[in-house]
C-alpha cells in the first residue's frame, strides 16, 4: 500500500508539471488600448505568430464599452461587453487588421492573401474603448491549445486620428508566467512588467506641457485575473512629495489639493484636468509642470498621450503616446 501511495503521488506530480490539471497552456497576448471613433479614429493591430507554431487557430476577445456614459461624460466606471471569435492561424505569420473596420472592413490588410475565415474588427459604431486578448486555439470553436510555449505570440498596435494625420503606437503585452487569461503584475508573482502596482512605493513621474496649448490624457487599463470574462478595477490619482496630492509648475511652485481619485473599470481615458482641482488647473495653464501618477488600489497599465490640433506654433497637428507605467526610474 505504501508503495502504491508513493507511485500515485509521483504520477500526480507529473500531471501537474505537464499542466493537465491547470488547463491548456496556450500563449496569450494583451493589447491594452483599442480606440474606436468612426470615421476618423482607428486602431490597427498586428499579431505575430512565431515560426513553428502548433495551434491551428487564434481566439480573439474584445472587452469594449462606449467612450462616454449616458450623461456624455467620460465612461470611467462603466463595465465592458465581451465579444469573441476565432480565426485560422498560420505558423510564421503576421496578421494586421483595423479593429474598427474603417480600413479593409476589418479584414487582413496589406495584400495578405491567407484565408482567415472572417473579419477581425469589433462590430458597431460610435466612440468606444476596448482592450483585446489573443490566444492560441485548437479548433474553430476557440478551444485553447496546449502549445507548451509562453512566447509564441507577439504584436503591435497603432492608434490613428486619420482626420488630422496623428498617430502613436505600442507593443502588445505577453505575460511570461501566466499562459491563461490572467495578467498579473510582477509584484504579485506574475509576469507583467509594464503595470503600476498599488504598493505605495511605485509611482511614475511625468511632465505636462502648458494646458492652454497642449492636451494631456491617460489611457488606463486595469489588469488582473480572468480578463476574458471579468472587469478588473484600479484607482489612479496624482501624487506629490510629502504624502500629499499635488503638482509642480515650471518655477518649482507646489500646488496641493484634496485627492481626486478615479476608479477605472475595464478600461478608460482620463484627462489630466480631471485629476486636479480648478485652482491648480488655472495656476498651471500657461506653464505646465510635472507630477507623479499612482495607483492606490488595483494594478493598471497606463499610457500618457499629449497632443495639439492644427497649431501653427508646433507645425500643425502633433501627438505623442508612451507607456507611463513601465518600470523606469520613478
Amino acid at each position: 500500500m505504501k508503495g502504491s501511495k508513493i507511485t500515485g503521488i509521483v504520477a500526480l506530480c507529473f500531471l501537474i508539471i505537464l499542466g493537465f490539471f491547470t488547463g491548456a497552456k496556450a500563449d496569450t497576448i494583451l493589447f491594452p488600448v483599442i480606440a474606436m471613433g468612426s470615421p476618423n479614429v482607428t486602431t490597427v493591430v498586428s499579431v505575430i505568430v512565431r515560426p513553428g507554431a502548433t495551434s491551428s487557430h487564434l481566439h480573439y476577445i474584445y472587452s469594449a464599452k462606449d467612450a462616454l456614459d449616458v450623461s456624455s461624460d467620460p465612461n470611467i466606471t462603466g463595465s465592458c461587453t465581451k465579444v469573441s471569435f476565432t480565426r485560422t492561424n498560420f505558423a510564421g505569420d503576421v496578421i494586421s487588421f483595423d479593429a474598427t473596420g474603417i480600413f479593409g472592413s476589418g479584414n487582413a490588410l496589406f495584400g495578405d492573401t491567407d484565408s482567415y475565415g472572417g473579419s477581425f474588427s469589433l462590430i458597431g459604431t460610435g466612440n468606444r474603448r476596448a482592450y483585446l486578448l489573443v490566444t492560441n486555439a485548437s479548433d474553430s470553436g476557440g478551444t485553447r491549445a496546449d502549445i507548451a510555449n509562453n512566447i509564441q505570440l507577439g504584436g503591435e498596435a497603432i492608434l490613428m486620428e486619420i482626420g488630422f494625420g496623428a498617430a502613436w503606437g505600442y507593443r502588445g503585452i505577453n505575460d511570461s508566467t501566466q499562459e491563461d487569461y490572467d495578467f498579473t503584475n510582477v509584484d504579485d508573482g506574475g509576469g507583467v512588467w509594464g503595470a503600476l502596482p498599488s504598493n505605495g512605493f511605485n509611482n511614475r513621474r511625468f511632465t505636462f506641457f502648458p494646458p492652454d496649448e497642449w492636451s494631456t490624457r491617460f489611457f488606463v487599463t486595469p489588469i488582473g485575473a480572468n480578463m476574458n470574462s471579468s472587469d478588473n478595477t484600479a484607482t489612479i490619482n496624482l501624487f506629490s512629495t510629502g504624502g500629499t496630492e499635488g503638482v509642480y509648475d515650471r518655477n518649482g511652485n507646489r500646488f496641493t489639493f484634496t485627492s481626486i481619485d478615479h476608479a477605472v473599470t475595464c478600461t478608460a481615458a482620463i484627462d489630466l484636468e480631471d485629476l486636479m482641482d480648478s485652482t491648480t488647473w488655472a495656476a498651471v495653464q500657461t506653464t505646465g509642470g510635472f507630477s507623479w501618477i499612482r495607483v492606490p488600489s488595483g494594478d493598471a497599465i497606463i499610457y500618457k498621450l499629449e497632443w495639439v490640433l492644427e497649431d501653427s506654433t508646433y507645425g500643425g497637428t502633433n501627438n505623442n503616446g508612451y507607456l507611463l507605467s513601465t518600470f523606469a526610474q520613478p
